[in-house]
């Protein structure tokens, strides 16, 4: 009886040692708050560069810094910035191969590549040392600070219209009002209208003469099995006629249609195939030249830089530009 009294004695003073650990164990997994992903921002992406050759994996937030640093100069305003952050990583998870629609390709140069650093197929890229290299160490150091600070205040913020990442189009200035998308790919896209962008109108180079001589529009406008011919060319401008006759317009007055002999063509190949800087050109000869006043800088659909720095200037936050040239979308965390 003894035996079992101490017995019994021993088993309470255990419990009454272990049972405090043991409920204070079960509290603190019970206040424990789940496990939260990491962020869209510490995502790899893999990024193909065409200059070498090689494809890298980056971190998606550090990508974005190089992205910004090659897109807008130091001198732009910080909200401005923040819309191109928010910008650049919604064009990059739009193709990166955990969320891009099946079927389509991330990098057209590379297909096992998520993106291009070219901005003709993917987005202009900016390491540090190239930034270093183009505006000197110091102010190079202060700008990517200041992406930094950028990067981490908008930290993972995509678009989305109806729940879909959007393809947040972008391009430099349009200085009048922006292209739909219809009206320069020739697919509408909802949340890609034509807005006004005379947000842009200081731009610099905003209106830039550029000429061609008749050999190159005929090399580079011929259609395969229709060849324009330089003499042809040449008769009709002693005759006074300009060459490159403009047929119709979109409704912001970009170049929609061309006649060349007797080719159609449309502005958007003149614009590509002769290098020009938009479609928002006219047409003129001086010296037996063909000469381009362009207007803008690149196909004006999306976000127009400048006309975003324009906005930032005037006190209008980066939810303002992006609401501004995306019409319709819902700006919130990838992982929200």
């Amino acid at each position: 009886m003894r035996r079992i009294l101490l017995g019994g004695l021993l088993f309470l003073m255990g419990i009454l040692v272990v049972l405090p650990t043991l409920l204070s164990s079960i509290g603190t997994k019970a206040a424990a708050p789940e496990p939260e992903p990491q962020g869209v921002d510490s995502l790899t992406i893999s990024v193909y560069f065409p200059d070498t050759k090689e494809t890298r994996d980056l971190v998606l937030g550090e990508y974005l810094k190089g992205v910004v640093a090659a897109e807008m100069p130091e001198e732009f305003g910080d909200e401005a910035l923040k819309a191109q952050f928010v910008v650049a990583r919604t064009y990059a998870v739009h193709r990166m191969a955990a969320f891009r629609k099946p079927g389509k390709v991330g990098c057209p140069l590379e297909p096992k590549a998520d993106i291009c650093a070219d901005p003709r197929t993917g987005q202009d890229y900016m390491s540090l040392a190239e930034a270093k290299q183009r505006s000197g160490e110091a102010v190079a150091l202060s700008y990517w600070k200041r992406l930094d600070g950028f990067q981490q205040e908008t930290q993972g913020l995509v678009l989305r219209y109806r729940g879909e990442l959007i393809d947040p189009l972008y391009h430099a200035v349009s200085g009048t009002a922006t292209e739909a998308a219809g009206d320069y790919f020739n697919e509408q896209v909802e949340y890609l209208q034509s807005v006004d962008d005379s947000w842009g109108a200081e731009a610099k180079n905003l209106k830039v003469t550029e000429t061609r001589t008749l050999e190159e529009v005929a090399a580079k406008l011929s259609n395969q099995g229709q060849p324009l011919a330089v003499p042809a060319l040449a008769n009709s401008v002693k005759a006074g006629k300009i060459p490159i006759q403009i047929v119709e317009k979109t409704p912001t007055g970009r170049v929609k249609t061309v006649r060349v002999g007797n080719l159609t063509l449309t502005g958007r190949d003149v614009r590509e195939r002769l290098g020009l800087r938009s479609t928002n050109f006219q047409v003129s000869v001086q010296q037996g030249k063909v000469v381009f006043q362009t207007t803008g800088y690149g196909h004006g659909v999306g976000m127009s830089q400048w006309g975003a720095n324009g906005m930032a200037r005037a006190g209008k936050t980066f939810r303002d530009i992006l609401a501004h040239y995306y019409r319709g979308v819902s700006l919130a965390p990838l992982f929200g």
